[in-house]
């Protein structure tokens, strides 16, 4: 990394993992024994952190501080500690760890990492539950499907020196059976909005979830206007509803429908839900010199 004392904005995960409730360790089991104890499991954080591709910036007392490069990887992480940590050995006790994680922008001076991000990441540390890891529905977009429905949404918590609200979502990252039971809680829909990519005499266009109706005709008043004789003036419209995109026909010579594995529909005062890709014609088949709009669904 860079040298100490450069200043240097940089776009990371930040994660903040921590062992819960350490003085009570110490009570019981007492002062050396929870030192050296509470030492093995920093470095088996630190040494989960470098196999998952990040980087230990500091410890904070009972816990560390690690940044990395995509959200996965500090998912996987908290995955690891989590498991790690807390399965209980034949001769000590299951460590009970908080961890939070949270991606943006930070200012780096190459041994410590500052800004929003490293605070609301340690908010969300300190937040958690034992045994789970939290962050926010913005660093949920960035990560695989599969990952996405390992978390559930958990009701808003406070989040102190932080004036912003977050959509908190939360891992069960010690216990895989938990994890098993919570993989539909989040609606994915909502972390990967439907876009529809529309490709038309030259141009480009999305519709998403604000773009609820596209008009599409000979109609000089019509979003997209067509110029082919076989077309209506009001041909037809691409509406989104929850989520997809239907093409809705209400012309004279129908809608023409090709999707990318090839296949053929013509609509008749019908409508067709959208899905992959493929071509849309108006009033005659696709062809040479035929009018044609590409479509592509995204998320």
């Amino acid at each position: 990394m860079e040298t100490s004392g450069i200043l240097r904005a940089t776009e990371c995960v930040v994660l903040f993992a921590d062992i819960a409730d350490s003085s009570t360790l110490y009570e019981r089991i007492g002062n050396e024994a929870a030192a050296k104890r509470i030492n093995r499991c920093l470095k088996s954080m630190q040494r989960v952190v470098m196999h998952s591709g990040g980087q230990v910036i500091k410890l904070t007392g009972d816990g560390l501080m690690a940044m990395f490069d995509n959200a996965d990887a500090a998912f996987e992480a908290s995955t690891a500690i989590g498991m790690e940590l807390g399965e209980p050995s034949a001769t000590e006790a299951k460590i009970d760890i908080r961890i939070g994680f949270h991606h943006g922008s930070a200012v780096s001076t190459g041994n410590d990492l500052f800004g929003e991000t490293v605070n609301v990441a340690a908010r969300f540390c300190e937040v958690a539950s034992t045994g789970t890891a939290v962050t926010s529905s913005e660093t949920a977009k960035l990560l695989s499907r599969g990952n996405q429905r390992k978390l559930r949404k958990i009701p808003p918590r406070p989040l102190k020196g932080i004036n912003r609200n977050f959509d908190l979502l939360e891992l069960v990252c010690d216990d895989f059976s938990k994890v098993t039971a919570v993989f539909a809680s989040v609606d994915l829909a909502a972390l990967n909005p439907a876009v529809l990519q529309i490709e038309f005499q030259g141009e480009s266009r999305r519709m998403d979830e604000g773009a609820h109706r596209l008009s599409i005709g000979r109609d000089p008043a019509a979003d997209m206007v067509l110029t082919g004789t076989h077309a209506s003036r009001r041909h037809c419209v691409i509406e989104e509803r929850s989520g997809k995109f239907v093409v809705v026909d209400s012309s004279s010579n129908g809608t023409f429908v090709v999707d990318d594995s090839g296949r053929s529909l013509r609509l008749r005062r019908e409508e067709l839900v959208l899905d992959g890709s493929g071509w849309i014609t108006f009033g005659r088949p696709r062809g040479p010199g035929v009018e044609e709009l590409q479509y592509r669904c995204i998320g």
